[in-house]
């Protein structure tokens, strides 16, 4: 099937559900599902690319780095693999001669290539730093490599997350940025930092003499904190998915077969389990051992005839992750590799803990799905549990129905996993019955309101008599999509005569609506129906222009426009574009 038939096939109105509808964790009618609940832990994702101002109402192009740089009074630890972007190597500098004592740990391999150096060697130079800032390396260089990322702010506050904050390739990757706001999780990360910086211990070597559980919001969340490799991250996250009902993720790379089998396996002992993964499948650029996880993944899901165990939704990544600007030489793999543009760097996992009639949580690593990533690096990983912190992350999607649910308010309250679902195009199992649909094409979600709508409006005849007739509204989409064939490709006019606009007031008092569109430049049209279910002539068709980013989000507002040749009486009539 082309392009432009799965385009005809897209659904285009869809809703939230709300996370207790997922199975297991907290039920929503006993907690507060809010995550200002718990404000000492923040998230932000960080794409410079697609989530912008110009192609989303949720700007994700805000990167605060630099404002916590700056933040710090006396102190600042830095744990990075490399750093090689010239405005933290400015910020970090201004810190220090502001006063701030700063030690930065860093991997050997990095430090040593000519290409990172001039950028350590700024750091290094008392004349610049006015000598308060010390670099240390690991000792052994690749292939086990001080992969860790975070920031200790004046031993009161931890920074991590996926986003290369201090990478060139910061601009062409998305991910997230995790802010810790506790002392005590604090003094955990400074043990980890200390055992690398001052007593020089790397992977198996560390001690695992850390606090593990902290609670945070008063109580309403909990926050684990753990290390890798002495703290096992791969027995972590398998405890996450086998205590679970739905589990979805979102990896850059997966290469380690023990995982896959662990979620695979799962995945086969019920149909009631149901996955999604979103990962940066990126063909004959991975080795072996990538492509056979992949392909894994791949063939559950294209099992036609043996349609065993729970669903499996995975992601079709060739349009986002081919794109290739030249490439750089890297040290640890001793080679040059290509550069991807807008590669997502995201770590996260998000389970239920259904089985476990436990809160749900989302896992966060440094480390991708590797045997590296999880037996050999230093690598962090952060696991947060609770509806309320889950919900920085995830509030659940759902295409079955057209109206924005109770707490989608708006633009900004789609959370990251939310976004991801339409960012990455999607490949279900065949027979399966997953919890939402997915598009086979990179979309974006448009929230809005018709502001004159009416499902019963007043007609005058023209012979002195008035008539009531019921109407509904239709959306048709045409445009131009960001990816075909690497370039703008059209978008065929397309409509869903099935699932109309809900007209119910009882149901939908405020005319809202949602929808899942293709990534692109567009043109959004309203349709009305007349009581027969076919196109009324009485008025004409109103339209929208606007670009959306892959995962962007816009809020619109639209009216119905009255055609000349009826008068409408009671609300109906009116027009233009809001």
């Amino acid at each position: 099937m082309n392009r432009s038939s799965l385009l005809m096939l897209i659904t285009v109105l869809v809703v939230m559900i709300g996370l207790a509808s997922c199975g297991g964790g907290d039920s929503a009618q006993d907690v507060d599902n809010n995550p200002n609940l718990v404000p000492d832990v923040s998230v932000q994702t960080v794409d410079h690319r697609y989530r912008t101002a110009a192609y989303s109402d949720t700007n994700l192009n805000n990167d605060p780095i630099f404002a916590l740089i700056a933040s710090a009074n006396s102190s600042l630890d830095v744990a990075a693999a490399a750093i090689d972007r010239q405005e933290v190597v400015e910020a970090l500098l201004q810190e220090a001669r502001s006063g701030t004592q700063i030690r930065i740990i860093t991997e050997k391999a990095y430090y040593d290539d000519l290409t990172y150096k001039p950028f350590y060697d700024q750091l290094e130079d008392i004349n610049q730093s006015n000598g308060n800032i010390d670099v240390r390396t690991d000792l052994d260089g690749a292939p086990r490599i001080m992969h860790s990322r975070f920031l200790i702010i004046d031993q009161a506050r931890v920074v991590t997350g996926s986003y290369n904050w201090e990478s060139d390739r910061s601009t062409n990757t998305y991910g997230d940025v995790i802010t810790l706001n506790s002392t005590e999780i604090a003094a955990a990360f400074t043990n980890q930092f200390n055992q690398m910086f001052v007593e020089g211990n790397f992977g198996v070597h560390k001690r695992d003499d850390t606090k593990h559980t902290f609670l945070v919001g008063s109580g309403n969340g909990v926050v684990e904190v753990y290390f890798g490799p002495n703290d096992q991250p791969l027995e972590l996250l398998s405890n996450e998915i086998n205590a679970s009902r739905n589990v979805y993720f979102a990896i850059q790379q997966f290469k380690d077969a023990r995982l896959a089998n662990t979620m695979l396996n799962w995945l086969s002992a019920s149909a009631d389990f149901n996955m999604i993964g979103m990962f940066n499948d990126i063909g004959a650029l991975g080795d072996a051992e990538e492509n056979a996880v992949y392909d894994a993944f791949g063939q559950y899901a294209a099992d036609n005839e043996n349609i065993r165990g729970g669903t499996l939704s995975i992601s079709d990544l060739a349009e986002l992750n081919t794109f290739v600007s030249g490439s750089r030489f890297d040290p640890v793999t001793q080679t040059n590799i290509p550069v991807q543009v807008n590669a997502m760097n995201h770590k996260l996992l998000y389970a239920d803990r259904g089985l476990a009639g436990g809160a749900p949580s989302v896992t966060f690593t440094t480390g991708n799905y590797s045997t590296l990533g999880f037996d050999q690096n230093d690598e962090v990983m952060v696991i947060m549990r609770g509806n309320q912190l889950t919900n920085k992350y995830y509030s659940g999607a759902d295409l079955s129905r057209s109206v924005p649910p109770t707490g989608i308010d708006n633009a900004n309250d789609l959370k990251e996993f939310d976004q991801l679902f339409v960012l990455h195009p999607m490949v279900a199992s065949a027979g399966g019955a997953p919890f939402r649909e997915f598009l086979p094409v990179s979309s974006g979600i448009v929230i809005g309101t018709i502001n004159n709508f009416s499902p019963t409006i007043t007609i005058d005849t023209g012979d002195g008599t008035f008539e009531e007739i019921d109407i509904d509204v239709i959306f048709e989409i045409e445009g131009k999509y960001f990816f075909n064939d690497f370039g703008f490709g059209p978008v065929p006019p397309f409509a869903d005569q099935d699932d109309h606009f809900e007209q119910n007031e009882a149901i939908n008092p405020d005319h809202r609506f949602m929808m899942v569109v293709p990534a692109g430049e567009l043109t959004l049209r309203t349709i009305v129906l007349d009581n027969g279910g076919g196109i009324s002539s009485r008025f004409q068709p109103t339209e929208t222009q606007f670009e959306i980013g892959p995962g962007g989000v816009r809020e619109i507002s639209l009216n119905i426009n009255q055609s000349q040749e009826d008068n409408v009486a009671g609300g109906g009539g009116g027009g233009g574009i809001g």
